[in-house]
This record gives C-alpha cells, structure tokens and sequence, in this order.
C-alpha cells in the first residue's frame, strides 16, 4: 500500500511540477491600438468550480459581462467557459446552473476503481451529455455562441514533452475546429493528471490523433494564450480581461485528497508538509506574470478575481458544491476583481 501511494505522488507531483518549470523568456509582442469588449479568463478549479461560478454570476449581475466578447478556460474552468455562453446567450439561468451544481455528489463525476487509477469518469460523461447536448443543444464546440477557446495538454509522461492547444469555435489558431465534439474536448480538458483517465477526440485533423489531459497542464495555468491567438485573430484587442480563480487551500491536504479516492496513508504526506494547493498556487503567479512580460499593454487592463475566505475545500470532493456557492458568493457581495498589479504586490510567494 504505502509503494503504492508513494508512486501516485510521485506521478501526481511530476505532473504538476512540469506546470512551474522555468520557461525561456519571451519578447513583449506589439499591442494592438483597437480596444473593443471584455475577455473573461477561467482557470481550473476541479471541485472548486462553484467558487469560480460564484465570482462569475456576482460579474454577470454587476454588469462586467455586458460586452463580452471572448471566452477562455481549463479544466472545470472550461465547463464554466460553456456554462458562460449559455448564460449570455439567454439558454439557461443562474439559478438553473446552481440547481445541477447542487445536486452533484462523488458519485455523479466518478466511480472508484479499487485503490487503483485513474477513477472512472463515466458518470462525468454521462452529466455532461446531459447538459451540454441535451440541455443547451451544444452538440461541437462551433455551437458555443461567443468565441471561446478550451485548453488540452498533450503530454508525453516518459520525456516529460508537452504542449497546450487552445481549441476554438472560430478560426483563432491552426489547431481550431468548429466541428470537434464539444463533451469530448470537455473530458480531455478536465483529464486531471493520474487521478482522470487521458481522452481522446474524435475525427480531429488539426491535433494529434491520441489522448489529451488536463488543460489547464504546462503553460495553460492561467489560460491566456488563446486569447491573445483571438486578438492577433481579429486585430484588435480588449478593453479588459478578468481573470477568475478559485481559492488555495493554506495547509497540505494530499493525504485528504487520497482518502476522498478510497486511499489511506495515515496521514504521513500531510505530515510531510506536502502541498499541491502550494505547487498549483504558484504556477498559477508564474502565469500571472508571464501574461505580462507577453502582453504587457493588456495587463494593465487585466484584472483578477479570486475569492480568500477561511474555509478549505478538497480538490475532488464534490459532495459541498451548495456551501462553496454560499461561502464564496459572501466574499464576492463585499469583493469586487483587483487590478492585476495591485493583487501581485499584494502577493506574498
């Protein structure tokens, strides 16, 4: 047992590192003069993803969300990308989205293997059929109304190669194309490294014809490179980009993380001080400044929205969807997004 556990953080931890290593410096490139419209950035949340649901419908209902005109996500961040679109195009409503968010449990993402994984997803497909296709009508990834990019990783897990591609309803990047099935690209997006199995998508030609994981892997922590795809696109860029995030967890819980998949280690990785909300924290500040050493003119309209409140909720425990909403939906009543020089020298690394 305790080879076994020793060999999952090792994979896991692999995985998540490969999010933070150094990367070679990059030119400032050339900022657009036109300025039109919102971009609204969504970050991975797993779990979590009410709190990013929260912070999005406090956006929606204070009027930051009126000229948006560009979508971009990862992970259960692209759920939300999808969840977004059909809010703005008037086909589901907040409170529609809480009620399936709410009745969600363990069981309606994943089945246990044993103490083996990755987990079964089928229950996830099943729940995401029956939203995405059934309900909204968005059978490929060119349904989505408004330009949207989704984020996978190709990865190979010997040599540690990786590369994102941001996956488009319009024309955005070469990798783009409307007719690729949205719930496909959904799984491969969410393929949480080790713990969810890798997916593929079908009758792709603009990708390679093998499995995908999670998006928001390597440079995709903070998604903003589709978004800069979509602006060299349409030659002209965007007069604000909000970047919404979910809280990190202050003290290691991978031993918690390990029960929640039917694993007992008795607590030692948590007594050794090993975080994953600490790795992810920081490749998540390595994406925020990357963005401005790339897009410096847009960051100083970027502004970035992620909820502090004393509560901690595991990353694939989904049986307190309901009190995440509540807890952040109280921090976002008397919290409004922070410019992002403002929240990085307020950050504490």
């Amino acid at each position: 047992m305790e080879k076994i556990i020793i060999l999952i953080l090792v994979l896991v931890m692999i995985s998540i590192l490969a999010m933070v290593r150094p990367k070679k410096k990059v030119s400032p490139r050339q900022q657009p003069t036109a300025l039109e419209g919102t971009a609204i950035v969504i970050t991975g949340a797993a779990a979590r993803i009410p709190q990013e649901a929260a912070l999005l419908e406090k956006m929606y209902n204070s009027g930051m969300m009126d000229d948006v005109v560009f979508i971009a996500g990862a992970s259960s961040g692209a759920l939300n990308t999808v969840i977004l679109n059909a809010i703005l195009d008037k086909k589901l409503t907040w409170e529609v989205y809480k009620e399936m968010l709410f009745t969600l449990r363990n069981q309606d993402i994943y089945k246990l293997n044993g103490k083996k994984l990755p987990v079964d997803t089928r229950p996830l497909k099943n729940f995401l059929v029956k939203m995405v296709n059934d309900l909204l009508g968005y059978h490929k990834i060119g349904d989505l109304p408004i330009t949207s990019a989704i984020s996978i990783t190709d990865i190979e897990i010997l040599g540690l190669t990786k590369k994102n591609y941001r996956l488009s309803n319009r024309k955005i990047n070469p990798e783009s194309d409307p007719n690729l099935d949205l719930v496909e690209i959904l799984m491969a997006s969410t393929a949480f490294p080790v713990v969810f199995p890798q997916a593929r998508i079908s009758n792709a030609t603009t990708i390679p014809a093998h499995a995908f994981i999670d998006g928001g892997i390597h440079e995709d922590h903070v998604p903003y490179k589709g978004l800069l795809d979509f602006i060299r696109y349409r030659g002209a860029g965007v007069e604000r980009l909000y970047i919404v995030a979910r809280k990190n967890n202050k003290k290691p819980e991978l031993s918690q993380e390990l029960e929640t998949l039917g694993m007992n280690d008795r607590g030692i990785l948590d007594k050794l001080g090993i975080s994953i909300d600490d790795i992810l924290f920081k490749g998540f500040i390595k994406g925020l400044k990357s963005l401005q050493k790339e897009a410096p003119g847009l960051a100083e309209r970027t502004y970035v929205y992620i909820p502090d409140f004393p509560e901690e909720f595991l990353m694939l425990d989904f049986d307190n969807l309901e009190q995440q909403y509540n807890i952040t939906k109280a921090w976002a009543n008397t919290h409004s997004p922070v410019l992002l020089k403002e929240y990085l020298d307020g950050v504490k690394e």
